[in-house]
């Protein structure tokens, strides 16, 4: 069937395929509209005629696998929202948002300035660090980061995509791949050495990933002789300040051994460069055990299409969530939860539920006569150790429990 005659076609009684964005070996990606939620949404579909139909499947199982495992709980905001997907009979599809602002390497491409170059590094390399950390914390190394493997938001912010190599840590993974300058050489062995893959893999592709975001181009990465030694920005007269190049030059060590364990030891690394507090918490999803790790600063929320993307976020169909609901504080006395919603946040300890809602969401109530959990609620509260948070109301969508690093 010809792209023309597929345009129109309904997917899983709900999705239609309007134009045709990319093809691959596993599948071609459209532009397509969601009938259930009326959003436009990229939809990744298994090709026509494949030639080892089982294996692309294989591949989108696997992806499918580990959106479905992260369903329901909070995510980062820099990984690819997930929409829904389908391996039944002949129904194969994943769907997640669609993100119209190219990928990191049309950035790398367009953005020639070497002065804004560092910027770029903190815009588009933390975030996507913070998404790899997130995989690697709850059990998944993604194995096939690169600059075409993360897109641009309209926004400026970055997604990680493609979890299609994406593997349990615990099972002793064996994904091999030709060479690139963005593998290390556990994934490229032809010596027949057989190092292990894990997350320290990836933390050598996310090296390689900000080495481009330096540089401005990923060819200039690629001879530093095919992996036998590490990228050093300073030596070869990069301006790069070495509270980011001694961080890269220890990600891509050779050797898997003598790099940072996962993205989280790799950003905390990073921590002087990003300017960014050096305190972390967790968000805990008890029912599937999955956590997301936080700092000063960031926020929670949930997605939008046409809204900056939280930090954080948390899964909200019916949308009373507000894009930007929370955001988390930290100074001399500890963490705080602020308030930045039309409906309000709960956090419990061991008493009853409190409640805070932001200055315009307790005005926009009052001019609405709706009532108030409780009166004149105040805006923020203080975090404990094993508060639960629970947006909009302990009844409604997702909470989670905090859990400090302090």
């Amino acid at each position: 069937m010809t792209d023309g005659e597929r345009t129109g076609t309904i997917v899983d009684d709900r999705f239609r395929l309007e134009e045709r964005l990319a093809a691959g070996g596993l599948g071609t990606v459209w532009r397509a509209t969601d009938r259930e939620r009326e959003i436009q949404v990229a939809l990744k579909c298994e090709n026509d005629g494949s030639h080892d139909p089982e294996q692309v499947r294989a591949h989108f199982r696997g992806e499918l696998q580990w959106f479905r495992r992260f369903e329901g709980g909070p995510v980062p905001g820099s990984l690819v929202q997930f929409v829904d997907g389908a391996v039944d009979g002949d129904t194969v599809y994943i769907a997640t948002e669609l993100i119209r602002g190219g990928s990191v390497d049309d950035v790398v491409d367009r953005e020639t300035d070497p002065e804004s170059a560092l910027e770029r590094v903190r815009e588009l390399g933390g975030p996507v660090c913070q998404a790899l950390e997130f995989l690697h914390r709850n059990g998944v190394a993604h194995l096939d980061v690169t600059p075409s493997n993360a897109l641009v938001r309209r926004s400026g912010q970055p997604a990680v995509i493609d979890l299609n190599a994406a593997v349990s840590i615990e099972a002793e993974p064996d994904v091999r791949f030709g060479r690139d300058s963005f593998k290390p050489p556990e994934q490229t062995r032809t010596d027949g050495r057989k190092d292990p893959i894990g997350p320290w893999s990836d933390v050598y592709a996310i090296g390689r990933f900000l080495a481009v975001l330096v540089t401005g181009t990923a060819n200039a990465e690629a001879d530093s002789n095919e992996g036998r030694e590490p990228v050093d920005l300073r030596s070869r007269g990069v301006n790069c300040p070495a509270a980011l190049s001694d961080p890269i030059r220890r990600a891509t060590a050779p050797d898997y051994r003598d790099r940072f364990d996962d993205a989280g030891g790799l950003y905390d690394a990073l921590v002087p460069f990003f300017e960014v507090p050096d305190r972390a918490a967790e968000l805990v999803h008890e029912p599937s055990g999955c956590a997301v790790r936080v700092r000063p600063g960031d926020t929670l929320g949930r997605w939008a299409a046409d809204r900056r993307t939280p930090t954080v976020v948390f899964p909200d169909d019916e949308r009373y969530l507000c894009p930007e609901h929370a955001a988390l504080e930290c100074d001399e006395e500890g963490w705080q939860l602020r308030d930045r919603s039309l409906n309000g946040t709960f956090v419990r300890r061991e008493g009853p539920w409190e409640y805070v809602l932001s200055r315009e969401g307790r005005e926009r109530r009052r001019d609405a006569d709706a009532p108030l959990p409780r009166p004149d609620p105040p805006a923020s509260v203080r975090l404990a150790d094993g508060d639960r948070i629970s947006p909009v109301s302990p009844d409604y969508g997702c909470h989670v429990v905090f859990r400090s690093e302090d």
